[in-house]
């Protein structure tokens, strides 16, 4: 593992020597057997990357990063650290509006913004990069100093027990300005510290000289050119028994050769242009630890009490061993995978027997799930969709043998910008997308459903018929695809004249008896209001559950948020079953449970079939943070289950598909005289 981690750094160099004149690589980082422990680099953006993305597989965290424009070309530079610590984030950069709903938005989400600084962007207005761990029970408030409400806000924040966490310095307009960051809790800020701004480089060199005399270490020190002087922030802490050194250069090697005799280790890196307008870096060498964060401990140890909350009248329709068998069952699965709540629905023959949310909807807040919770759903927004077409074609509207593209297609010429569709594409039928069978766009690879953010549908599928070609022939390879699921999504769009949402709404939800449904929105100030929060699994680079697709992007293929009651009143509609009349033809419900040829039998029209043990229709659903399975057995038996947490494994899902084996396996619990629907 280590011979591969230095022979990748040694490609990356060669790399970067023939590939670019204009550009000089330097990559430092300990010699053997400890190269991992940490990499400083600095260089053009392509290779800085490719260091960052071997140093974050070995297990690296980003602990200082910034960038500088010379020539129209951007270089970056950065530091990173090999510890355990808290799942972290690094998000685009930001405005200040953004960064203001971001900070509101995380901090109920236990994140703070350990790294904060800003930049001038081409336009002269401020842009905002941070960086975030999860510390539970923390706080943070932002700071800018030297504005109108600056001094008041630090003594407030000083009084409430706050300390500085973070400083850092910036030029906009040639106005120098800084912004900082105020942080409380997890046992910090009992340490004495000082912290300056607004010094010049010889000014910060002389209180650093003096505050190093009287046992202070520099924890941060930055500097930037604001018009024709350097200016510099820093916040030393007292460690008596450590040491620290600045360094101002431009060779990163010269300076680790000086103080490598010291077992110093970079922690933070700054630049500025000298008198030539050539960029001198500045890095802050210490041997004290600081600022880094432990991996949060476990939500549920083994002997934790996980509260639970029963839906009315599940109690009275089971015995106490029972109750206890369920329990035990569920909570073990959320204390072997720390899944902070879990909610869980179970019907037969259409009427509901038990339901029960365990866990938090909200961790900070201790905030219970209820049965009333809803969750992301992921894929199961699928066989929704799959409902929403085959109501078009009992309608007659639509067919399942309907070519999709091309001049006798349901879209037709629609999306062409050249004088003909690529290979494959007018030969796929409205079978093949709900089949996933249409020949390519998985989700696997590189999910076309999620390429550019900010296009609309119509633009976004243009694009992908353009660059995302077809591998297979239509109907002879089973690929799952988001992608497909979304053109269905714009498929009944355009012959319901109604909104994917609004459709599934008033034909299908309503029809269930279901109102207060939606598409998720993508962040936490948007969330509805009995929508619980999300949260990211594992202690190394997380997926945001919320810098999601808007709703338009992902509701047919993975945006429905729904409860397991909601969604087993869904199911009973859909089922076949005779106790409740279908939204379907019986026709209908025949055609899209019969599994294709190509998915080997375990896949039809918007449903696995007789996968994992159950005999009968599954689907489960993932997004990011989130995690749902609904299974409806042969005997009559259907389930629902959510949580607020996911993790990428397929394995994963197995584990929550024992829940629902024991589950189905005690059917006779039940009788068939309450519903509790």
């Amino acid at each position: 593992m280590i011979k591969e981690f230095v022979i990748n750094i040694i490609l990356l160099i060669t790399f970067s020597i023939f590939s670019s004149s204009t550009s000089i690589l330097q990559i430092i980082h300990p010699p053997k057997p400890n190269e991992q422990d940490w990499v400083l680099v600095a260089g053009n953006e392509t290779s800085v990357d490719k260091v960052l993305a071997i140093s974050l597989a070995y297990g690296g965290r980003l602990v200082s990063m910034n960038y500088y424009i010379q020539y129209k070309v951007i270089y970056y530079y950065a530091i990173m650290h090999k510890y355990n610590g808290p799942v972290f984030l690094k998000p685009n950069p930001v405005n200040l509006i953004e960064l203001r709903n971001l900070a509101n938005d995380n901090i109920q989400l236990d994140l703070v913004p350990t790294q904060l600084c800003g930049q001038e962007s081409q336009n002269n207005d401020v842009t905002f990069s941070t960086y975030w761990e999860r510390i539970p029970n923390a706080n943070f408030e932002i700071w800018f100093p030297g504005s109108s409400e600056g001094e008041y806000q630090k003594y407030k924040l000083e009084k409430e027990g706050y300390y500085l966490f973070n400083i850092c310095g910036y030029s906009i307009s040639n106005r120098a300005q800084y912004i900082g960051v105020w942080f409380k809790g997890n046992g910090t800020g009992t340490v004495p510290y000082q912290a300056y701004y607004g010094l010049t480089l010889r000014e910060a060199l002389r209180k650093d000289k003096t505050l190093s005399s009287k046992g202070f270490v520099a924890t941060r020190f930055q500097c930037f050119n604001n018009r024709n002087i350097i200016l510099c922030s820093g916040i030393w802490q007292y460690y008596p028994t450590n040491s620290h050194s600045i360094e101002i250069g431009d060779n990163l090697k010269i300076m680790y050769n000086k103080l490598k005799t010291f077992n110093f280790i970079p922690r933070q890196i700054s630049h500025f242009f000298n008198e030539n307008n050539l960029p001198i870096f500045v890095v802050l060498w210490s041997n004290l630890n600081s600022y880094r964060f432990p991996e949060p401990p476990e939500i549920w140890k083994q002997d934790s009490i996980i509260p639970f909350t029963l839906y009315n009248g599940s109690l009275e329709l089971l015995k106490e061993k029972q109750l206890d068998f369920l329990n035990d069952r569920v909570t073990r699965f959320m204390k072997e995978l720390d899944i902070p709540g879990l909610s869980i629905a179970i019907s037969k023959h259409e009427k509901l027997k038990f339901a029960a949310g365990y866990g938090y909807a909200d961790l900070r807040n201790k905030l219970q799930v209820t049965s009333d919770n809803q969750f992301r759903v992921g894929s199961i927004s699928k066989p929704i969709t799959a409902t929403a077409i085959m109501i078009l074609i009992d309608k007659g509207i639509l067919c399942l043998e309907y070519k999709i593209f091309g001049k006798q297609g349901i879209l037709g010429k629609d999306f062409i910008r050249t004088n003909m569709y690529g290979k494959y594409i007018e030969e796929i039928k409205l079978r093949h997308l709900l089949e996933h069978t249409s020949g390519g766009w998985d989700n696997l690879t590189n999910d076309p459903a999620w390429i550019e953010p900010n296009l609309d549908l119509k633009n976004l599928i243009e694009t992908v018929l353009e660059n995302f070609h077809l591998k297979y022939k239509p109907g002879t390879q089973w690929i799952y695809s988001n992608f497909g699921y979304l053109l269905l999504g714009y498929i009944i769009e355009k012959y319901s004249q109604m909104s994917y949402e609004n459709f599934v709404k008033q034909n299908i939800w309503k029809m269930g008896n279901v109102t207060d449904i939606e598409v998720a929105k993508p962040t936490v100030s948007e969330k509805s209001p009995r929508e619980v929060l999300y949260y990211m699994s594992g202690n190394k680079v997380g997926f945001n559950p919320y810098d999601m697709l808007p709703p338009s992007r992902t509701g047919p293929w993975g945006g429905w948020i729904a409860s397991p009651i909601q969604l087993l009143h869904f199911m009973r509609i859909v089922d076949g079953f005779p106790f409740k009349k279908d939204i379907l033809s019986k026709k209908s419900i025949k055609i899209w449970q019969q599994p294709s040829a190509p998915s080997n039998g375990t896949y039809s029209l918007g449903w696995s079939i007789n996968v994992m043990g159950f005999n009968g229709w599954q689907h489960d659903g993932r997004m990011p943070g989130s995690a749902a399975m609904i299974v409806r057995l042969d005997n009559g038996v259907e389930m629902a289950i959510t949580c607020n947490k996911e993790y990428s494994e397929r394995e994963f899902f197995h584990e929550i598909g024992f829940i629902l084996h024991h589950v189905g396996n005690n059917c006779d619990w039940w009788n068939d005289d309450v519903d509790l629907f």
